[in-house]
């Protein structure tokens, strides 16, 4: 019989062969009497400063006797097992007078909608503006050294969406079937098998290109067809129902379902359907800027002088809030041994994310803090108003910027008494960084609201406050300021039938694990109604 042992410590000094009898020890059982079904979760117990462990939820193979003695002495820390749920996905038939699904978009949203809708036999043609990746990892490594900047692939556009450079994040809170399956997708295609337990899971930034890269071979071998290089213009809507996609170069593809996947950058594609009268509405976003440390003080900071080397644990990373009047200062996308990194779409407008490898070996740590801006606080304006104000600031921020593609910076100790660095310490920033007032580009409630809680955070933590810890930004691409409106149950536009916004550029998700869930969960629905009689 299999039982799950939620929590089990484990020491630093400890493996994974060691699970077993730990298990036995911990449940006071002879060692030969349990064996390791699985590893459910993992993570890591560094509070309060205590000696750092790790934590294991394990499902275990005992026998009928000890498994019924175990329930019933130690309800709260054992429990029966039990797998995971699944969605069951059945073959259809797509109507003999239809055409083929178009997916907009191979970011995560539309990789995975693709996913399900081969699963269930249907043949999608994804459309995707920039390279496939392996050619856009080689032109964005040429930008870096010097070459042109291509507005159509870069960090934003182009295979696998806007987090394929990123950390490959995929912790979420989402208490969602799919969740599982996702991962075991991405295992399948070549990432770490330990993304399937640990607490919080990513695959890394060189890593994860060719994760995508295996992914869309896969989809071929089922009949997905990919059109790279390939911009969608507008659509085609007839009697309001979608009918054809409009794309540059090419014309036009006739389609009666379309799934769009754009990510949160594709603003000339959220315009032009708007233009066509596709329902959006405003929806909050986040704003702020990306903090940099040298990674031994973070890691110092979370595992004290005794474990900050200790060579079982991980470069350190954290996770923090400060409220304050207005509204709470938050940490975002925190990325441990990484780099910060220029994430913009066409030269004149420069923000900024993070990125770190799988090993997370690099000097640095980053992250982003920033605070939510109601709509309210867009300005003037129609649906569009979000997008308008992060373009003012990032315009604002790159006409500051000695270098096309660099960003502005100060010292943190400079940006919380509101003076200017006199020099930059080092930084991963790839390209040059000038000293600038942020409150040149950064609206004032937004620049108040960061100061006063980085300002709590440094008193609360005071390593934070540390001389060579530096303020880039803007970070404001954290999520698309858009929401493109569905119906709730059948998730297609309730203007457009067969039209299905989906992912984070559409405003229904935030980051690459609820993007995927988005994108499936939209296939599904389309599914559905092909097997309606």
């Amino acid at each position: 019989m299999t039982v799950l042992l939620r929590n089990l410590p484990l020491a630093l000094e400890h493996d994974e062969s060691d699970l077993a009898p730990a298990a036995a020890a911990f449940l006071r059982l002879d060692g030969g009497l349990v064996e390791i079904h699985s590893i459910v979760k993992k993570s890591l117990d560094a509070r309060h400063r205590r000696r750092p462990r790790f934590l294991y939820t394990l499902a275990i193979d005992v026998t009928p006797e000890i498994e019924r003695s175990l329930l019933a002495e130690d309800p709260l820390r054992v429990e029966p097992y039990r797998a995971a749920d699944r969605v069951e996905i059945e073959t259809v038939r797509r109507p003999i007078d239809s055409t083929p699904p178009v997916v907009v978009g191979s970011g995560p949203a539309g990789l995975f909608a693709a996913y399900r809708l081969v699963q269930a036999g249907l043949e999608p043609i994804v459309v995707e503006r920039g390279l496939e990746v392996t050619e856009r990892t080689r032109q964005w490594n040429s930008f870096l050294k010097g070459e042109m900047f291509n507005p159509e692939s870069n960090l934003l556009f182009g295979e696998g969406g806007a987090g394929t450079y990123s950390d490959g994040k995929l912790f979420t809170r989402i208490k969602d079937p799919r969740v599982g399956e996702v991962l075991e997708i991405l295992v399948a295609h070549g990432a770490p098998r330990q993304i399937l337990f640990d607490a919080k899971p990513h695959i890394g930034s060189n890593l994860l290109p060719s994760v995508v890269r295996r992914l869309r071979k896969s989809l071929r071998d089922r009949g997905a067809v990919f059109r790279f290089s390939t911009r969608m213009t507008g659509l085609r809507i007839e009697h309001g129902r979608v009918s054809g996609v409009d794309i540059e170069p090419g014309g036009t593809i006739d389609a009666d379902q379309v799934f769009l996947g754009l990510g949160h950058s594709a603003r000339d594609t959220i315009r032009a359907l708007h233009d066509l009268g596709v329902a959006m509405e405003r929806k909050p976003f986040q704003l702020g800027v990306r903090i940099e440390h040298p990674q031994h003080l973070i890691n110092r900071m979370q595992y004290g002088p005794e474990f900050c080397t200790h060579s079982q644990l991980p470069p350190a990373d954290y996770r923090l809030v400060a409220r304050i009047p207005g509204g709470d200062v938050f940490s975002f996308c925190m990325c441990p041994g990484g780099e910060i990194l220029p994430a913009t779409e066409k030269p004149g407008f420069i923000c900024v994310n993070g990125a770190s490898p799988l090993g997370r070996r690099g000097l640095f740590a980053n992250s982003g803090f920033v605070v939510t801006l109601d709509p309210t606080e867009f300005g003037d304006g129609g649906p569009l108003a979000g997008i308008e104000l992060q373009e003012q600031i990032e315009g604002r921020a790159a006409a500051l910027a000695e270098h096309p593609f660099g960003a502005p910076a100060l010292r943190l100790i400079d940006f919380l008494d509101g003076r200017l660095s006199a020099a930059l310490p080092d930084s991963s920033y790839p390209l040059p960084l000038t000293v600038v007032p942020f409150d040149e580009f950064l609206p004032a409630r937004v620049l108040d609201s960061l100061r006063r809680g980085l300002d709590e955070l440094c008193t609360r933590l005071p390593v934070l406050r540390h001389p060579e810890a530096i303020v880039v930004g803007p970070e404001s691409r954290s999520s698309c300021p858009v929401r493109i409106v569905r119906d709730r149950l059948t998730l297609e536009s309730p203007d457009v039938s067969g039209l299905y916004p989906m992912g984070e550029g559409a405003g229904h998700a935030g980051g690459i694990m609820s993007a995927a869930i988005d994108g499936m969960r939209c296939a599904e629905a389309l599914i559905r109604r092909l097997k309606e009689p």
